[in-house]
């Protein structure tokens, strides 16, 4: 069966061998890296030459091929490390640093993410930690301040476990430093800023025009983090609300949003292009700038940006009657995002992204075709839900129990619930904000999407106190996880061909799983 879907989609011959590669390069990294891009170099040569020949060798080219991505994935993933390298001498020294976002308040301290030069004119990032002192409120975005303090490394110290430095080297960031009251100074103020510091200005004045339109508290933050991305206005408590009720991944932008926006714009514009075909092309670049406008006016986020190549192509495709394959466009979307950024293979959310996808293509028609087909449209708009939610809870549910410790158990009833909402709250909020020049309507509009977000919220603080919600403590690790795949993924071709050979290699993988978990919960207590 594996064999059969690389060949139907041959994209996955290119991811598998990049990813190892990355892999490589972050557990067992190097110090001579020339070594690996030497190996690289004769690869490409063998490649050439076996092209040449007269006689092609399949297996030469294959083996050189996987052997090239390899050493890329290495290569890339070396290069980015490198980034995060830095010598620490320990003792206190003087810096001159640019403040690079809106500094951020903790309960001690200011956060100031921040370029620190050397004298070299060498810089990278670190996190600043600034004691609070009235004059912190002088500091913007793009200040040139010197400080004087102590670099450090990040440990793990006081984690609970979460791994921190992993976390800081995967965002670019170098290391930390507490600067005491005092010893820093305001020297100026950079001008230059770039395209994402401008798009952040832009999200703040799209949120100030919320605030301006009565919406406060957690509405404004539940709004603000649907429609801009930005989620540092969400407490504690509603974070924990949607996440025991199993729906925090609509509070993270994704492909359901991206879907949203996308079937918004097909409602307009398809009707148009059904009757002047000539304008469909154009329609079509127009969907496509729309969906990255979006997308990059929200941050770019991993997730973001997998469901925008996904839907844009999906729409490039609109415009042949032979569509191609979704898993195909799944595993060259994260080919390129991979190639363009080697970690975020190890980002939460592009694993979860990207497993869920991956788990609705594959399962969804499966259990679509074990439920017998309604005859009423509502009931079965409610039936895809069904499915869609199991498909991606089977695929995404041992990650979420591996990084969260948690397990959602009413997440259907949660999603059918929720989706509706969220699709009134989106759409709401895109035509409130095109209606700005009608002030009183856009007050209406904005008063009833209010009103929907209170009630969402109210609801599912009720599915939240309801009886065994979430199961809490929940631990696994890295090998249980890949049995689990495994597992399903053997019971996915015993469905398609239900022989005993393929029962039993799935029942004695399952038992593999189950025995290896209880081992480690006996070690663990």
């Amino acid at each position: 069966m594996l064999s059969a879907a690389i060949q139907r989609h041959p994209s996955i011959r290119l991811l598998l061998p990049l990813v190892a590669g990355i892999i490589l390069g972050w557990y067992i990294p190097i110090s001579h890296i020339e070594w690996i891009c030497a190996i690289a170099l004769l690869t490409w040569v063998v490649l050439v030459i076996e092209r040449l020949l007269s006689k092609r060798q399949n297996w030469l080219f294959g083996s050189a091929l996987n052997v090239f991505l390899i050493c890329c994935g290495y290569i890339l993933t070396s290069w980015q490390l490198a980034k995060t390298e830095y010598n620490f001498t320990g003792k206190a020294n003087s810096y001159i640093a640019v403040v690079k976002e809106p500094p951020q308040e903790k309960p001690r301290t200011y956060l100031l993410p921040s370029d620190v030069y050397e004298q070299s004119g060498e810089s990278h990032r670190f996190l600043l930690y600034i004691a609070k002192d009235a004059a912190l409120t002088a500091i913007n975005r793009g200040d040139t301040i010197l400080v004087n303090t102590v670099l450090q490394a990040p440990s793990n110290d006081n984690t609970g476990g979460f791994d921190y430095v992993s976390y800081l080297k995967r965002k670019g960031v170098t290391g930390t430093a507490y600067v005491r009251a005092g010893h820093w100074q305001v020297r100026g103020h950079s001008k230059d800023t770039s395209w994402t510091q401008q798009l952040q200005d832009f999200r703040t004045i799209v949120i100030n025009k919320y605030k301006s339109l009565g919406f406060e508290g957690d509405e404004l933050a539940i709004l603000s983090a649907l429609t801009t991305g930005m989620k540092e206005e969400l407490s504690d408590e509603i974070r924990e609300v949607y996440s025991i009720a199993g729906v925090s991944h609509v509070l993270a932008l994704s492909g359901l949003h991206i879907g949203l926006i996308y079937g918004f714009m097909l409602l307009l514009l398809m009707p148009i292009w059904k009757h002047v075909a000539h304008l469909k092309p154009i329609f079509i670049c127009i969907i496509i700038i729309t969906l990255w406008a979006f997308a990059i006016f929200t941050g770019l986020s991993t997730s973001v940006v997998r469901s925008t190549i996904m839907f844009s192509l999906h729409a490039i495709a609109l415009m042949r009657e032979e569509r191609p394959a979704t898993l195909h466009v799944l595993t060259l979307t994260a080919f390129g995002m991979l190639l363009y950024n080697p970690l975020w293979l190890f980002d939460v959310g592009f694993q979860l992204s990207f497993i869920a996808v991956a788990a609705i293509i594959i399962l969804q028609p499966r259990l679509s075709a074990m439920l017998p087909e309604p005859c009423y449209g509502v009931i079965k708009k409610i039936k895809d839900i069904m499915t869609v939610s199991i498909a991606a809870q089977i695929g995404t549910a041992p990650l979420v129990i591996l990084y969260f410790h948690r397990f959602s158990t009413h997440f259907l009833l949660s999603n059918i619930v929720v989706l509706p909402l969220i699709t009134a709250i989106m759409y709401g909020a895109v035509i409130m904000l095109i209606i700005t020049p009608l002030s009183g309507f856009q007050q209406w509009l904005a008063d009833c999407i209010n009103s929907i977000i209170r009630i969402l919220n109210e609801l599912l603080h009720i599915l939240s106190r309801l009886p065994m919600t979430s199961i809490d403590h929940l631990w696994t690790n890295a090998l249980e996880i890949a049995l689990f795949y495994c597992c399903v993924y053997l019971f996915i071709r015993y469905l398609n061909l239900r022989t005993a050979p393929r029962a039993i290699s799935t029942l004695c993988v399952a038992w593999f799983l189950v025995g290896c978990h209880l081992v480690n919960t006996i070690i663990r207590f």
